[in-house]
């Protein structure tokens, strides 16, 4: 199994969170702007957060976001 990572798309504002390769065959939005991706197996895949510097602030803060995404 691959280890899951992280990919942000600073252009669109988009972090999209690998758990595992794999063709999408579903998704679900579980909150706005927060898709989970599913397999055909029904096994989440990937998770995109849209908007996700506004996501982000609200969760861990002004200055750690700045820094992380410096």
């Amino acid at each position: 199994m691959n280890k899951p990572y992280l990919n942000y798309d600073k252009a669109n504002d988009i972090l999209y969170i690998v758990i595992r390769e794999g063709e999408e065959h579903h998704f679900d939005e579980v909150a706005e702007g927060i898709v989970v991706e599913f397999d055909e197996n029904d096994q989440p895949i990937g998770i995109e957060i849209n908007d996700a510097s506004r996501v982000m602030t609200r969760t861990i803060g002004h200055e750690r976001l700045a820094l992380a995404m410096a």
